[in-house]
């Protein structure tokens, strides 16, 4: 269910906008085939407070994101977009 709310939706957009459709573990692009996902560097299930900061997304590609799960809380943004936050 909060996948479809307005908020994640929004918040989501955002996410893209402000890191852009490349994912920051691997690099890989849409126009390389790959399906972008907006993950939470610290997962939603151990972090619910934390669901809807945007300085806790990430944009990685569906097979990183997918390796990543909810137990790694690898932090795969560069350092100056970090401290940009």
């Amino acid at each position: 269910a909060f996948l479809q709310t307005y908020e994640w939706r929004r918040l989501r957009w955002l996410a893209l906008k402000k890191h852009g459709a490349r994912c920051q573990a691997c690099g890989a692009t849409p126009e390389q085939g790959a399906i972008m996902n907006v993950d939470h560097v610290k997962p939603r299930k151990l972090f619910p407070h934390l669901a809807l900061d945007l300085d806790n997304l990430q944009i990685l590609c569906h097979e990183c994101n997918h390796g990543k799960g909810n137990w790694d809380m690898t932090d795969w943004r560069k350092d100056a977009e970090r401290s940009e936050s």
